[in-house]
């Protein structure tokens, strides 16, 4: 009598039809010359555009995007850090780092997020993790949980190896993820900025690369790259209409003309429909031995889905519940979770809470439930 209610695997298969209507059709995806590219809604982190998204390529210096994002979660961006000789020597892209000179982490990411500095990223990782390749396996575990699934990065800045690759899907999943936190869209969306210069009278006038923050006006941040094994890559996200999306490019010749038109396409041919509103129920179950007679499960969040204007989807809800669940329960406990799939493709997946109390019948299931527990019995 202790489990009232025990099922190993369970599962409801609801389906639900939502229609949009608009009056706008969606036009055709616009061409783009990379040989790899993807738009990203950030919310939802639906894929909106995709040509090879999946294909290893070289990132370039868009691989800063990462380094960033990292020294902000796993350091204090107060912190002072002491250049070694061999960041102030790093090759390519640098903002004059001298050795011995001592800089705060927050300046540092501005070199490197604006200026694009190599040596600037390299003092980040030794000061973090001791050396470039821990700071790399750092760096390869957190890529993971931001959700990148083919990457692999050797050192923080991007400088060429033929073991550092990853996707346009990996960026723009590492941009997303990036961009919620203030700190770094704070940095990532800044125009100039002037850092301190050991020694000088003036400081160090950083401009971004990204040109995108001059020419267009929804812009939100970004990051370039290049190396001659790479060609041009380019990471960028905009926001318009309370909506904000990522579009990378890889080895683009046109890179951004391409952003500009990929921006664009995922922000205008696409619309946030809400699905189910937190705290909506899923599903009502009857549950006898129960006071309330049944039990019913609730999102604990809002679920969103991003839709094509004028389109329409087809969405697969499945209900799991926890294996074993007892009463009594409250309002609130959780006591699953819901999948959502979109032609068989998860969409999202939300944790399912009680919507309400339930308890025992009678006191005489309560107190026998007492007696199974203490006597250890099931």
């Amino acid at each position: 009598m202790k489990r009232l209610f025990n099922l190993s695997i369970f599962f409801l298969f609801i389906f639900l039809l939502i229609l949009v209507s608009q009056s706008v059709i969606v036009t055709a995806a616009p061409y783009v010359s990379a040989n790899s590219a993807c738009v990203i809604d950030l919310e939802t982190r639906q894929v909106l555009y995709n040509k090879n998204m999946h294909l290893k390529c070289p990132p370039a210096s868009t691989t800063k995007i990462l380094t960033s994002i990292v020294a902000i979660e796993e350091s204090n961006i107060n912190d002072v850090v002491t250049v070694s000789r061999k960041a102030a020597y790093q090759e390519g892209s640098s903002i004059y780092l001298s050795e011995g000179e001592k800089i705060r982490l927050e300046e540092l990411l501005y070199g490197v997020m604006l200026a694009s500095g190599n040596d600037a990223a390299m003092a980040i990782a030794e000061h973090i993790s001791g050396s470039v390749e821990e700071y790399a396996e750092l760096m390869n575990r957190r890529a993971v949980e931001m959700g990148a699934k083919n990457s692999n990065f050797i050192n923080p800045s991007g400088l060429p190896d033929s073991n550092h690759y990853s996707t346009a899907y990996d960026l723009a999943m590492i941009m997303a993820y990036a961009l919620e936190n203030e700190i770094f869209a704070r940095i990532t969306a800044s125009k100039n900025k002037t850092i301190s210069w050991s020694g000088n009278d003036w400081g160090r006038g950083l401009r971004n690369h990204n040109k995108l923050l001059w020419s267009y006006s929804d812009i939100t941040g970004g990051k370039t790259g290049y190396t001659k094994a790479a060609g041009r890559c380019l990471v960028a996200s905009a926001r318009r209409d309370g909506r904000e999306v990522v579009a990378v490019v890889l080895n683009c010749p046109n890179d951004w003309n391409d952003v500009r038109n990929l921006l664009d396409f995922g922000l205008d041919q696409f619309k946030k429909v809400v699905v189910m509103d937190k705290g909506e129920i899923v599903y009502k179950m009857n549950w006898e031995d129960s006071q309330e007679g049944e039990l019913g499960f609730m999102i604990n969040c809002p679920l969103l889905t991003v839709l094509p204007r004028g389109g329409k989807i087809k969405l697969q809800k499945e209900v799991y519940l926890k294996p074993s669940l007892e009463l009594p329960i409250k309002r609130g406990d959780l006591i699953g979770s819901l999948k959502v799939y979109d032609n068989g493709e998860l969409l999202s997946k939300v944790e399912l809470l009680a919507a309400n109390d339930l308890n025992y019948r009678s006191f005489f299931l309560k107190f026998w439930n007492w007696i199974t527990v203490l006597l250890g019995g099931d």
